[in-house]
């Protein structure tokens, strides 16, 4: 009797060490924010892998996406904030200006889309991510102090092979 409840308790703690998250995504792939919607394409990568997202002008006007500040960035739990921070010296270098700020922006009229990967590092660590996208305005100063940015994305470490 003791071995039968043995193995219904190490069952139940299987299932309930499983959750929802083997369901289906944590959250939604896409937000919206300042007339911009980011989808990131999946709910799971793992690190080195490219993450292929999609930002979508959902205003009535043209907006301009900021190349030079696009980033992954990343929190080991849902309780902490993820960063918002601007620099243009991310991927314009570290002379970025503000004319390189302007050569580099993407103009998306309303209802255009513009889709790009960025490659998670080996060195990723395993958590919840999301891209944040800047969104400028003609003369390439940010709309916000925020950032647009996608839903929420897991990695998790590559699996051996």
């Amino acid at each position: 009797m003791s071995r039968g409840f043995l193995g219904s308790m190490m069952a139940a703690a299987l299932v309930v060490s499983c959750g929802e998250d083997v369901t289906g995504p944590l959250a939604e792939l896409c937000a919206t924010r300042h007339g911009a919607e980011v989808c990131v394409a999946r709910a799971e990568y793992q690190r080195t892998q490219p993450v292929t997202f999609t930002t979508r002008n959902v205003s009535s006007r043209p907006i301009f996406k900021d190349a030079c500040s696009t980033k992954l960035v990343g929190v080991t739990s849902l309780s902490r904030e993820f960063e918002e921070e601007y620099n243009p010296r991310l991927r314009c270098g570290s002379g970025a200006t503000a004319a390189d700020v302007r050569a580099n922006m993407a103009r998306l009229e309303s209802g255009e889309s513009f889709e790009e990967s960025l490659t998670l590092p080996t060195f990723a660590f395993q958590g919840y991510y999301r891209a944040n996208v800047w969104i400028l305005d003609e003369q390439g100063e940010r709309v916000a102090e925020t950032p647009a940015h996608s839903g929420i994305f897991r990695v998790f470490p590559a699996t051996g092979g």
